[in-house]
């Protein structure tokens, strides 16, 4: 919905909805053990781990008021949900793979803020190709909350060749025809 009007009708498809038992875009867990509880803020990421993976589950879900709400202060001012849902709406969402995350130790300037490294590879299709972003995510832990601050991109972005009988991109360890190959063509 735009968040004010003089912006455009948002160019999305509506929210997904998947049931509670349903297994969570973001890993194996079912969803309601997994980021229902965060999505509907009846809990709040213990981690900076945790955070990414239900801001990515957001964005499969099309939950974009979530997306805005889990930038860190500074960096939520300069954006909207409708940015946000133009950006995704020709996007479908294949896979995420967390390859390493950690805690950084404080320093003294950050007024007791601590910060977190998330690098992961997130697999999507757009006009029926195959994509890879790889990042190096920071978070910051703002009054005990944790938000998405910002990503660094690391080698390895852009189109995907996989092969029909590769191992799928998503890490199922089905071959790609039989797993995430129909979600592109």
């Amino acid at each position: 919905m735009p968040t004010s009007t003089t912006e455009p009708a948002l160019a999305k498809r509506p929210c997904a909805v998947i049931a509670p038992t349903t297994a969570c875009p973001a890993c194996a867990t079912a969803y309601q053990q997994c980021c229902l509880p965060l999505h509907q803020g009846a809990a709040i990421a213990s981690t900076p781990e945790a955070l990414m993976r239900s801001r990515y589950s957001a964005y499969v879900l099309g939950l974009y008021d979530y997306i805005v709400a889990t930038y860190a202060s500074a960096e939520r001012a300069n954006l909207t949900v409708y940015d946000i849902a133009n950006s995704a709406a020709k996007t479908t969402w294949i896979g995420l793979r967390v390859l390493d995350t950690k805690i950084l130790p404080q320093s003294t300037n950050d007024a007791g803020q601590f910060y977190g490294e998330v690098e992961f590879k997130v697999f999507y299709s757009e006009a029926k190709c195959l994509y890879c972003l790889h990042e190096r995510s920071t978070f910051v832990q703002e009054d005990g909350q944790w938000f998405y601050k910002d990503g660094v991109m690391l080698a390895g972005n852009g189109a995907v060749k996989s092969k029909r009988n590769d191992p799928c991109c998503c890490g199922s360890s089905k071959k790609f025809k039989q797993c995430c190959l129909p979600k592109i063509q």
